[in-house]
């Protein structure tokens, strides 16, 4: 089921530096039902390093992906936020394609086709690669074209026999759960022509180091990207790194692009200001990630502090949010039912089970005016602007937000 990694992921190095140890936590989606609890034994090492040759942070060890994405939980989020930053990518996209007639575009690891949707509704030829059958079967009934597989080498030779290659290759916050990104740029060679614009949305290692965002570490993210470790993958392939654009989605995300080596363009300034800004901070030196673990364990013991504090007061606390990260965040602070009454959530496959290691149940949004919880816990602050400018009648009755992250403490109102 887990495998040590000896290797770095992009450049190979045997080199790699742990940087923080999170014991050991349940997967970060698996949801289960309350039944389900007492036969549950998943608990694996997790556990943060980085390369001291080409910088990528990454997971020491691999969670067999057929045992992560056969069944998925994860849905791409339907929020304003979402449809606002995917609308305006894929317009940046097809910009940068230029005139070209009902584009093909591919995108690996698809989900439910919501991205691709919007494609399609712009006049493109569109497929996505899904392996999880759940979840790629809501795409095939809304009419996006989805393969049920994993996207690689072997899969990426028979598409291209069978379908061609694209002109635009996408794919969002797949790149950091891959585990051979070598063999990912074997396969993006065999669906991939001299104009192809690839482009992968990643979290961004350095947002990640400066706002402490350490929840985002789970099992599922292999690899925390730095632009130097794409510049050491892509050394000596058939690629090279063309452009990055900032998005803070997702906690702070960038688009990196690539594109065949060999053509007449050179690459974007951005690449050589990401690069410069990167080695100033030198990540590559596990002593320079020390602030970042010293914050890490002062919000381990200062959430708990916090919640029990309230708790004693008598005030009520729930969860906003049943995400991956957040199940990090309770999992390695050491909070459970006993502490949170329970988390609220829009995906109803979430809803009616319980968040897997705190056994927190998980209730339908309607929960939080009904119920009326003094607290809530925002474990998914990725879109805290959003949940907070939206929920004001929870806030005009008293209730409060709290933030994990990157200090924990309580929104005021207004």
């Amino acid at each position: 089921m887990i495998t040590e990694r000896k290797s770095c992921r992009a450049c190979l190095s045997p080199d790699l530096a742990l940087v923080l140890d999170l014991g050991k936590t349940p997967l970060a989606n698996d949801f289960l039902r309350p039944e389900e609890i007492k036969d549950y034994t998943t608990c694996l090492p997790l556990r943060f390093v980085v390369c001291r040759k080409c910088s990528l942070a990454q997971l020491g060890d691999s969670v067999s992906p057929e045992v992560l994405y056969s069944h998925y939980a994860y849905v791409t989020s339907t929020s304003r936020t979402m449809d606002e930053h995917l609308t305006g990518q894929k317009q940046h996209l097809l910009g940068l394609l230029g005139d070209r007639k009902k584009p093909r575009v591919l995108e690996i690891a698809s989900n439910t086709g919501l991205y691709l949707k919007k494609f399609q509704e712009s006049g493109c030829e569109v497929l996505g690669f899904e392996p999880a059958a759940n979840i790629a079967k809501i795409a095939q009934a809304d009419g996006v074209p989805t393969k049920i597989e994993f996207f690689d080498s072997g899969t990426a030779a028979k598409l291209q026999k069978e379908w061609g290659k694209a002109d635009l290759i996408i794919g969002r916050h797949v790149f950091a759960h891959i585990e051979d990104l070598k063999g990912l740029l074997t396969a993006l060679d065999s669906v991939s022509h001299d104009g192809t614009l690839i482009a992968f949305e990643v979290p961004y290692m350095l947002e990640l180091f400066k706002r402490v965002e350490f929840d985002t570490i789970y099992h599922e993210h292999l690899s925390y990207v730095s632009i130097r470790a794409i510049e050491a993958l892509t050394a000596g392939s058939p690629f090279f790194l063309k452009r990055i654009d900032y998005y803070p989605i997702h906690g702070g995300s960038i688009l990196f692009q690539l594109q065949r080596r060999g053509g007449k363009e050179a690459a974007h300034e951005s690449v050589a200001r990401y690069l410069q800004a990167e080695s100033e901070l030198r990540l590559e030196d596990p002593k320079n990630w020390e602030p970042f673990v010293a914050q890490v364990r002062r919000v381990q013991t200062e959430l708990p502090a916090l919640i029990q504090r309230l708790k004693s007061e008598g005030k009520r606390i729930i969860g906003y949010g049943a995400s991956a990260k957040g199940n990090t965040l309770l999992n390695t602070c050491g909070l459970t039912s006993k502490d949170l009454d329970y988390i609220i959530d829009n995906t109803p496959f979430k809803q009616g089970k319980v968040a897997p290691g705190s056994w927190i149940p998980i209730r339908p949004p309607e929960a939080l005016l009904q119920d009326k919880p003094d607290y809530a816990l925002l474990l998914a602050w990725n879109f805290a602007k959003e949940i907070i400018g939206r929920e004001t009648r929870f806030q005009q009755s008293g209730g409060r937000f709290i933030l994990p992250l990157p200090t924990p403490g309580i929104v005021e109102y207004p």
